[in-house]
């Protein structure tokens, strides 16, 4: 595991109860961006948005936010997502923080015209898997990418392997990510290949050209910090794992 000297990519979610905190962090999606942009050893992010339920749904959650940061390192990712004044800020509004530390194990594809995620020889997928996919899509098959979203979602959302998932977005209907937790690489990769809805998607969209840019990461999961009420399970399945031991000691050396 490279830890603390390689680079360490963050999700951050921020959930909000009061309409007044809602308002507030959705004028944040714009205004909190040129700060967030120059925090220390912060090499991309992108402020994301959810849909409704877990995220898959055409009706927007203005109670959920995120933040997906790529850092140089380990050190420079806990230093400032816990001092910088603008993310106190919106943990100070939020209800619930939480922040999932992720190692990228494999990357393929771009994200708004670059390769954010650097994956190393030296790390190999091991314990929780974590997934993400994310695409823009051309104007013309939009709907028809929806059309197919609830089918898949319901079959991700049975699957027994899989302990959490959250649809994202940048552009509402136009750029979407996924983002799911899996027992372990095998699980996830079975689930890809023997599922005819996700399959039957997967195909059509490449065969039929549906995506301006898309790109599809794999990350081991290897520290949660804080509180989510829907990660209590993968938070379970984290503790059971070595690698949580191996990240929580060198946050520790980080902040130290």
């Amino acid at each position: 595991m490279k830890g603390a000297d390689g680079q360490i990519v963050t999700l951050t979610l921020w959930r909000f109860s009061n309409l007044a905190a809602k308002l507030w962090m959705f004028g944040q999606m714009g205004l909190a961006r040129p700060t967030i942009a120059a925090m220390p050893g912060l090499d991309f992010y992108k402020m994301v948005g959810t849909g409704a339920g877990t995220g898959f749904s055409t009706k927007p959650n203005f109670a959920r936010y995120g933040l997906v940061g790529v850092w140089q390192n380990l050190q420079s990712a806990q230093r400032s997502l816990s001092e910088t004044p603008v993310i106190q800020r919106l943990a100070s509004r939020a209800c619930e923080t939480v922040t999932l530390y992720l190692e990228p194990t494999r990357s393929r594809g771009q994200w708004g015209g670059c390769e954010p995620f650097q994956v190393s020889e030296q790390t190999e997928p091991s314990g929780p898997i974590v997934a993400l996919t994310r695409a823009t899509l051309k104007a013309g098959h939009i709907v028809r990418f929806w059309s197919l979203v609830p089918a898949i979602s319901s079959a991700v959302e049975d699957e027994e392997t899989q302990h959490f998932m959250l649809g994202l977005g940048e552009i509402p209907y136009r750029n979407q990510i996924t983002f799911s937790i899996w027992s372990d690489e095998a699980d996830m990769v079975r689930f890809s290949r023997v599922s005819p809805t996700h399959g039957e998607a997967v195909r059509r969209a490449y065969d039929e050209g549906w995506f301006a840019e898309s790109l599809f990461a794999r990350f081991n999961l290897v520290h949660i910090e804080g509180a989510w009420a829907e990660l209590a399970p993968v938070q379970s399945l984290l503790s059971e794992h070595f690698n949580d031991t191996i990240l929580k000691t060198e946050l520790q050396r980080a902040v130290a």
